[in-house]
């Protein structure tokens, strides 16, 4: 009775269950919450890193806006006239306002920078407003003084009265350099580009570390960049900023106490602006929401276990008897050979009206069809190897088609209109020659005539950027080869090579080597990758076909013309595909010139 299809189906049924279960409890409360805790870690690290990617990538924005202001021509000039004071003021004055359109026209051309302004050291200010300030009292600012004494360039969240007046009460951070005359480096000021600190701080905001976490844009001294307040309650990492500074690392994370429970910060370095980025979080709410999943997971693990004890003994009941039945019927077709006897047995077995019965009836229908089958294998394979080789062949031909279309119209657009007779003579003489489907063979002097037909019209389209060279042996000229295979190869090879600044130089050469016809085809490209070239092999050793088939378009090439040689000449098809990324490619195919 133990051994019956009944009774292994409901005990397998109900262990496979239990021990998964039990596995499941156990394995959940063993876990340490710190794996759960480190995930949620993984995950806030990764959104500070992106922060900390977007305030470096904007600071060196600003710092190269900086730098081509600092070298351009207009604002040499205007260091140059306030540093002779034998000019007239007229100059000066007329100068003021070239600045001051340059800076405008810098401003606009840059979406991170607020705007510009020019501090010279006697206590005048040149921006992109309509006037020149006469007041040296910025010299007493804190952001002034500081970069003075201190060299620190990048300057806190502050209100800047220099700047327009719709952004005088719009927070500010800033970048100070050094206004210096280059032909001579003598400084006259400082340039303080200015950047609107919502924009920094917005992203900054929707960084979610914890319920009660936050995280912080700091200078190495812990003093906020932006307009934040550091709680109270999360300012344990000021006690460690000295080691967060001394860490020649880029970022990482921290223990610490702070008012009486465990706190763990994360920290990531800037060091374009000499910025830190740190948050902090108790250690306790990382472990709040895996509670709540174990307690979810153990009252739905109960629920399935009763549910599936009492499934196991209904399915297994359903499908063991009618089971028995149809076992005995295939211990007769395993033991015969498809005997007239057998197929009389199975038809007199009774059919249930379930899904059992829709199995017996299949099988009773299979074991009748199958000698059928065997007989008609070879031929149907033959028949679908012609029908994969036929809609591989006709892949081709749209589209070098496209691309001759499209250099026929480059020509009339230049009105180059003997060249357009050329082209347009090649193309009769190519389509004539790709509408021939009485055979999928061609002579090899024919395929070499095609290409040079090709050839012509690439070299029209990119003259003395293109040089081909055509290395072929008349005398077997009468081999038969897969027709269409050159051409993909020869317009992958212009198309990469194009892309190397000396300009495309392709070879095609054609020679017999023993009982094959070699044919090696050259260029200067950006090479394929070692990856490429292996899952090329790995596609062609398996017999792989269906992914050309259905690339519609994406992959007509090299795939194609590989795929169409596989079918045709089976194991006798020999390619070598030599080729670094950057170094060029060199595919040889040898083709067997006697047909089995």
């Amino acid at each position: 009775m133990f051994y019956s299809l009944r009774t292994r189906l409901s005990v397998t049924f109900i262990v496979l269950l239990i021990i998964p279960f039990i596995t499941m409890v156990v394995v959940l409360t063993q876990v340490s919450n710190s794996v759960i805790g480190t995930s949620i870690e993984e995950s806030t690290s990764q959104t500070m890193d992106q922060y900390a990617s977007f305030v470096s990538t904007l600071t060196t924005q600003v710092e190269d806006v900086a730098n081509q202001v600092l070298s351009n021509e207009v604002t040499q000039q205007w260091i140059t006239v306030h540093l002779d004071k034998s000019l007239p003021p007229e100059k000066r004055i007329s100068q003021d306002a070239e600045i001051r359109k340059f800076l405008s026209s810098i401003a606009l051309n840059h979406s991170s920078i607020s705007s510009i302004t020019l501090f010279n050291d006697n206590g005048t200010a040149v921006g992109i407003r309509d006037n020149v300030f006469n007041d040296p009292a910025f010299l007493d600012n804190p952001w002034y003084k500081t970069f003075k004494q201190e060299g620190i360039r990048w300057v806190p969240a502050h209100m800047d009265a220099y700047q327009p007046g719709y952004l005088q009460k719009i927070s500010m951070n800033s970048l100070i350099y050094n206004l210096v005359q280059l032909s001579s480096f003598r400084k006259i000021g400082v340039l303080k580009l200015n950047v609107q600190t919502a924009q920094i701080q917005t992203p900054l905001d929707k960084i979610k570390f914890g319920e009660t976490g936050r995280v912080y844009l700091l200078d190495m001294e812990g003093n906020p960049v932006l307009e934040q307040q550091i709680a109270e309650g999360m300012s344990g990492f000021l006690g460690e900023m000295q080691a967060m500074r001394k860490d020649k690392h880029s970022g990482g994370k921290l223990t610490v106490e702070h008012q009486g429970e465990s706190h763990r910060v994360l920290y990531r370095k800037i060091k374009g602006a000499n910025w830190i980025l740190v948050g902090e979080v108790p250690e306790h709410e990382l472990f709040e929401k895996m509670k709540r999943v174990q307690q979810t997971m153990m009252a739905v693990g109960a629920l399935l276990l009763l549910l599936t004890i009492a499934a196991a003994f209904w399915v297994s009941s359903g499908i063991a008897r009618p089971l028995t039945r149809l076992a005995g019927s295939m211990r007769l077709v395993e033991r015969g050979d498809f005997s007239q006897e057998e197929d009389e047995s199975l038809a007199r077995m009774p059919i249930p009206r379930n899904e059992v019965g829709y199995v017996v009836k299949v099988f009773r229908n299979m074991v009748k069809r199958l000698r059928f089958l065997i007989e008609t294998e070879f031929q149907a394979n033959m028949r679908r190897k012609d029908a994969e080789y036929k809609a591989l062949l006709m892949q081709i031909n749209p589209h070098f088609l496209y691309n001759t279309l499209e250099a026929i119209g480059s020509l009339s657009a230049q009105s180059r209109n003997e060249e357009v007779i050329d082209v347009t003579e090649w193309l009769g003489q190519m389509l004539r020659y790709s509408l021939r489907v009485d055979s999928d063979l061609v002579k090899l002097r024919e395929e070499m005539q095609y290409i040079r037909y090709y050839v012509a019209i690439m070299k029209i389209r990119f003259g003395e950027r293109l040089t081909i060279e055509i290395h072929d042996t008349p005398e077997y000229g009468d081999v038969s080869i897969v027709k269409f295979i050159l051409q993909p190869l020869v317009e992958n090879a212009i198309k990469f090579s194009l892309e190397n600044p000396a300009g495309a130089n392709v070879v095609l050469t054609t020679r017999k080597v023993n009982d094959a016809l070699e044919i090696t085809i050259t260029d200067n490209g950006t090479g394929m990758s070692s990856d490429l070239i292996e899952e090329l092999q790995r596609e062609m050793s398996q017999g792989d076909m269906a992914d050309v088939l259905g690339a519609q378009g994406r992959r007509i090439g090299l795939r194609n013309v590989l795929a169409r040689c596989c079918l045709h000449y089976g194991t006798r098809f020999v390619v070598r595909m030599e080729s670094a990324p950057g170094k060029g490619t060199r595919i040889i195919f040898q083709l067997p010139m006697k047909e089995e």
